[in-house]
């Protein structure tokens, strides 16, 4: 009981300390009245950075998934207990929304809020099935080619890239999303847009779980 403690824990504190990153850097970009060009580019990196930091330090600890979409493909692989994966799921969603209300109250705006920003389209939700496929494939690539040392890496370059490249930006999260609709900071998302995310981020996740097992076919 002890471990699954504290690997909840780490769950918990990496996905919040993520949210509070995105969040946070909205928030900056507005404060400095920064451009969209380089308000994309700071949140990016932002973002990215903070992902290196996070997996290195809690990889060891909990797996850092800090995604139920990394979770769910783990227990798909019977690499995490189906339970476990749940409970993955659980502390990472409120470890989102805490980070969410910290990133708030650091830049002075409401505690909690729920976000207006609409990100709708077809073209925005396959932008969030391919930033979360590409996430998980790499991932999934990575452990089954006994490299995970370069996740923390590969996963921060990934959604950094993934700001520039993909049209919703790369939230490749479902904690993520619900964390970014409780804020009003440029990077949340309206809570009818994120049912859509959601909906995307899993078919990305589970298309790189079939791809994974095509290119790795022994390990996968």
């Amino acid at each position: 009981m002890d471990h699954i403690i504290t690997r909840l824990l780490a769950e918990f504190l990496g996905t919040a300390l993520l949210v509070a990153s995105v969040v946070g850097a909205g928030h900056m970009v507005t404060d400095l009245g920064a451009g969209p060009a380089l308000g994309l580019l700071m949140i990016g990196l932002a973002v990215g950075f903070m992902l290196v930091i996070i997996i290195a330090i809690f990889q060891p600890i909990s797996g850092a998934h800090f995604n139920p979409a990394v979770s769910l493909v783990m227990a798909l692989r019977k690499q995490l207990p189906p339970k476990d994966a749940l409970l993955f799921a659980v502390s990472q969603s409120v470890g989102a929304i805490v980070g969410a209300v910290t990133a708030n109250l650091m830049f002075g705006s409401q505690a909690l809020v729920i976000s207006e920003v609409a990100r709708s389209g077809f073209g925005v939700w396959l932008g969030e099935a391919v930033a979360t496929f590409g996430l998980v494939l790499a991932i999934l690539l990575l452990v089954d080619q006994g490299r995970t040392p370069w996740i923390p890496a590969a996963v921060g370059l990934w959604v950094a890239a993934g700001h520039i490249f993909t049209s919703s930006t790369s939230f490749a999260n479902p904690a993520v999303s619900i964390g970014r609709m409780f804020t009003d900071a440029p990077t949340g998302v309206a809570p009818s847009s994120a049912l859509w995310f959601f909906v995307f981020q899993i078919l990305g996740a589970l298309l790189a779980w079939g791809v994974a097992r095509v290119l790795v076919p022994r390990l996968s």
